[in-house]
């Protein structure tokens, strides 16, 4: 994956504002705390491309990240080993780390083409702290999170091989796409590392779901054909 100089990335003065954001009647920054705020909390606008690294685990934060278009995957890294936690579509990533200590505590990479809003981390600090009601909005965004990466624990760590594969189909139903037709971003050696399979054996479960008339599936193309028995296998796990 590519890795991007970090000398080269950010230019978060104020004199160099997300042009796009700032002057587009539908900036996030303006939705989330105002006109007013938008202009004092340090902001910029990047582009990332397919299977680029956005975030690093372990290395310093100096903002937090605003995924404005595309998808993202959120993971761990230990040793040799990454452990996929989540795929984005939108919304904030690095939150975590605005108060626990300086580091990253994942790793985040674009599945697809992203448009990312950068904001410097002390101000976007200062402006929960004086704002009551967007403070309210991140701790909202941030319970969201913690609910879902507590169902991905349970998923991981109790269901077996049939139910993690149709959490992860139902995920994308449900978070990303909106639809039981979709193509997955991503190959299918990442979609088993999603739910610590083996190709083979994603392959093989696959195989199974379409014998059953639950899922028809043809490289990355997916159609859910039997939504509530694939939600049965899910909650039988």
């Amino acid at each position: 994956m590519i890795q991007r100089d970090p000398s080269k990335m950010f230019d978060l003065s104020i004199d160099s504002p997300c042009f796009d954001c700032m002057h587009n009647e539908n900036c996030m920054l303006d939705d989330l705390i105002g006109e007013k705020g938008s202009s004092e909390v340090e902001h910029n606008e990047l582009v990332y491309s397919k299977g680029e690294l956005i975030i690093k685990q372990g290395t310093i934060a100096p903002h937090v990240i605003f995924v404005k278009r595309g998808m993202v995957k959120v993971f761990l890294e230990h040793r040799d080993r990454k452990q996929v936690l989540c795929v984005e579509k939108g919304g904030f990533v690095g939150l975590e780390s605005m108060y626990n200590d300086k580091f990253f505590q994942y790793s985040v990479t674009a599945v697809t083409d992203v448009k990312v809003c950068l904001i410097e981390i002390e101000s976007f600090k200062k402006h929960i702290e004086t704002d009551a009601q967007f403070a309210a909005k991140i701790i909202r965004h941030i319970n969201l999170r913690s609910r879902n990466l507590y169902q991905r624990i349970i998923t991981l760590t109790q269901k077996q091989a049939h139910a993690r594969v149709a959490d992860v189909l139902i995920c994308f139903i449900e978070r990303i796409y909106g639809t039981t037709s979709y193509d997955l971003p991503f190959t299918r050696k990442e979609f088993a590392e999603m739910t610590t399979l083996s190709v083979e054996s994603l392959s093989r479960i696959l195989k199974e779901f379409k014998t059953e008339g639950v899922v028809n599936s043809d490289g990355r193309k997916f159609e859910i054909v039997d939504l509530e028995k694939l939600q049965q296998i899910s909650n039988v796990g």
